[in-house]
């Protein structure tokens, strides 16, 4: 019996400077797709992409659209092999990702969609002031306990003690204070707001409106969801599943243990670094991840 293969798309984080430029300069359907990609913008995000300094990859509004111009235009090189997946899903901005490969939505819709999410997500962090912490060695039952009694919000469950919150910047060293009394290990992260969270929750009423005028197709593969961890295809179910995404946690973890109990044995991370394939190492270090982003993980294929 063969064994089951899914595609896994990284979110935000996974940016670096020079990423995607291999790819456009050796492949001509990866051309394509990043230069598709600035017409329908209006300006040169593969220059973004290619030459921009690690502070403007930062930006949320850009980094959330050069992830994923990248990240396509690697599947698109990828799917040139011919190799049938039984899932597709996404950490956050990847989830998005799986739009297009599951041909539900087009490279113009998705791209109008991921550019006002990025922006709904930016307006939103400036209503609320908050932010992310990053929260390793405390198991997700305590992390449970701890965000009841201290006021804060779970954001994604990635592996076993490894956690995302967010939290008001007016309770950061209330927070932190109480993590470390439980032995976690806290890292501020880098980002502009407290996403997935209550703190996005007119994000998510900004961007219904536009995913309401968008023409979503039914997916070709089932999408994991980050807010069921449940593959769906179903088209009102995709879009509802992007709202709730904003304001409720990513349950990473248990995304990946769906697959893997399904049978999957080997995942492709498709798009810049390798942010999932650590992440995956550690909720299950058995399984096989494959990068693909270069020219070189696509020859080993």
């Amino acid at each position: 019996m063969s064994t089951k293969k899914a595609i896994i798309f990284p979110g935000q984080g996974s940016q670096y400077k020079g990423m995607g430029q291999s790819l456009y300069k050796e492949f001509s359907c990866c051309r394509d797709i990043f230069d598709s990609t600035d017409k329908i913008l209006g300006f040169k995000l593969s220059k973004k992409c290619f030459e921009g300094q690690l502070y403007e990859l930062k930006d949320t509004a850009i980094q959330q659209l050069a992830i994923l111009t990248v990240s396509l235009a690697a599947f698109e090189v990828f799917k040139q092999k011919g190799i049938s997946v039984d899932y597709l899903s996404g950490l956050s901005l990847g989830e998005y990702s799986c739009l297009y490969a599951a041909e539900s939505l087009t490279l113009r819709d998705l791209v109008i969609l991921v550019r006002e999410r990025a922006l709904a997500m930016q307006k939103a962090a400036a209503l609320n002031s908050s932010t992310m912490f990053a929260v390793i060695g405390i198991d997700e039952e305590n992390i449970r306990l701890c965000a009841q009694e201290g006021g804060f919000y779970i954001a994604n469950i990635n592996a076993g003690g490894q956690t995302v919150v967010s939290l008001a910047q007016s309770n950061k060293e209330a927070v932190r204070g109480l993590l470390q009394a439980h032995s976690a290990r806290v890292i501020e992260l880098d980002v502009s707001g407290g996403f997935h969270s209550p703190f996005m929750d007119s994000a998510r009423e900004n961007l219904e409106k536009v995913i309401s005028g968008l023409d979503f197709k039914p997916a070709k593969i089932p999408i994991v969801s980050n807010v069921t961890a449940k593959p769906h295809t179903d088209v009102s179910e995709i879009r509802e599943n992007l709202l709730k995404q904003l304001t409720m946690p990513v349950l990473w973890k248990a995304c990946a243990e769906f697959m893997i109990d399904e049978g999957v044995e080997t995942f492709y991370e498709v798009g810049p670094s390798k942010v999932l394939k650590g992440i995956m190492r550690k909720i299950n270090s058995e399984i096989k991840v494959v990068n693909i982003e270069k020219r070189e993980d696509l020859e080993g294929l």
